[in-house]
């Protein structure tokens, strides 16, 4: 256990989504909110709203950033009308090995016209759900004349390997003039056992019986990607990500990758955030094995561990045991939820805000009073 800084101190809440129940920047307003309660108005509270480039990035990270969402009609998985947004905002040309100090960027977020939170459970089909509305936002941001363009990858309702992205984008040749910036935290390769079809969409709603035909045809779509742009992207690290888009983004004649956590923590200089605070509040709604494969709690608990400051991760569950915790870079972990609590109850909004909210409250009190909170205890 970490030795703690006194309170009255600044705080730095930088937390995920509570899938199905708060947004991030809900969530780090509800922390904020019980800090204020317990420790008065002097604490300082610095709020980091993260996403890993799933659902919700684009709405995390452009108000964040002082930018600017732009609505545009799209369709959804199902090729439905639908609105959506992106954002424009500008960032580090260094991120686009570009000329100057800032470009204009968009910032567009794959959930938000091709998202699995689009959908009700009984439409979930990757073998009809496509990507062609994120291709729309794309298009509608290389028409504003936008060269720089960052995606948000995860949350995918899709298993297309991009196909319907790169549909939406056919015949807009400003395209291999652009730049683009993928953030995921999927690693995976588009074919094979650990690629996009087995490791991911039975969660989209495949079948044992699809997976076949859905690995069969992304393999040929990748190798029909690989002739087009001269290199082999079906094996590329990240090119399973979000059912196969990863490998279309990747095709792209200027592209790169990089972790969602990793952009959003140099975009909001975290590390000056955090160095010298005396905590730092991190969580999502799940905490499990795929936290620690690198997720936004994650990624903000190392860089908290680096800079030697005490960093708790509350999660709506915690799906860890005690030697899994124990080898964690966070202080100390704590499930929100009650244990008695049935899930669906816990999802609902108003219901997770008053959970999430005593749970801070709580470890703030133990920690005032110099006691401390182990994972599981709540």
């Amino acid at each position: 256990m970490s030795p703690r800084s006194p309170f009255p101190c600044r705080i730095v809440a930088a937390a995920d989504s509570f899938k199905g129940s708060l947004t991030s920047v809900e969530v780090c307003e509800v922390i904020r909110q019980a800090i204020v309660d317990v420790l008065g108005t002097a604490a300082d509270v610095r709020m980091l709203p993260l996403s890993d480039g799933g659902e919700g990035f684009c709405t995390a990270v452009v108000p964040a950033l002082g930018g600017t969402l732009i609505p545009v009609s799209v369709h959804d998985p199902l090729m439905r009308p639908l609105e959506a947004s992106y954002g424009i905002v500008r960032l580090p040309a260094s991120l686009f090995a570009a000329e100057g100090d800032t470009v204009e960027c968009a910032v567009v977020e794959l959930a938000q016209a091709s998202g699995l939170c689009l959908l009700d459970a009984d439409e979930r089909n990757p073998l009809l759900t496509t990507t062609f509305g994120t291709g729309e936002l794309i298009r509608h941001a290389i028409g504003k004349g936008i060269r720089h363009i960052l995606v948000g990858l995860g949350g995918s309702a899709t298993n297309d390997c991009g196909r319907g992205l790169l549909e939406a984008l056919e015949g807009v040749e400003a395209v291999d003039e652009c730049t683009f910036l993928v953030a995921s935290d999927v690693r995976n390769p588009l074919c094979g056992p650990l690629g996009a079809t087995y490791v991911f969409a039975r969660q989209k709603g495949a079948t044992d019986a699809m997976l076949p035909l859905l690995e069969e045809r992304n393999a040929a779509y990748g190798r029909w990607l690989g002739e087009r742009c001269g290199h082999d992207v079906a094996s590329l690290e990240g090119a399973g990500a979000a059912g196969g888009t990863g490998a279309a983004l990747l095709s792209m004649r200027h592209c790169r990758t990089m972790p969602g956590i990793d952009l959003l923590l140099q975009l909001y200089r975290a590390d000056e955030q955090i160095e010298g605070a005396s905590l730092v509040i991190t969580g999502e709604g799940c905490i499990d094995r795929q936290t620690l494969m690198g997720k936004a709690p994650y990624g903000v608990a190392r860089a908290a561990q680096r800079l030697q400051v005490p960093c708790v991760a509350l999660g709506g569950r915690v799906r860890l045991d005690a030697d899994a915790i124990g080898q964690a870079p966070w202080t100390d972990v704590v499930e929100v939820t009650p244990p008695a609590m049935d899930d669906d109850e816990a999802l609902l909004p108003a219901v997770a805000r008053h959970n999430l909210y005593e749970a801070v409250k709580k470890y703030l009190l133990c920690e005032k009073n110099d006691r401390s909170v182990s994972a599981h205890s709540e």
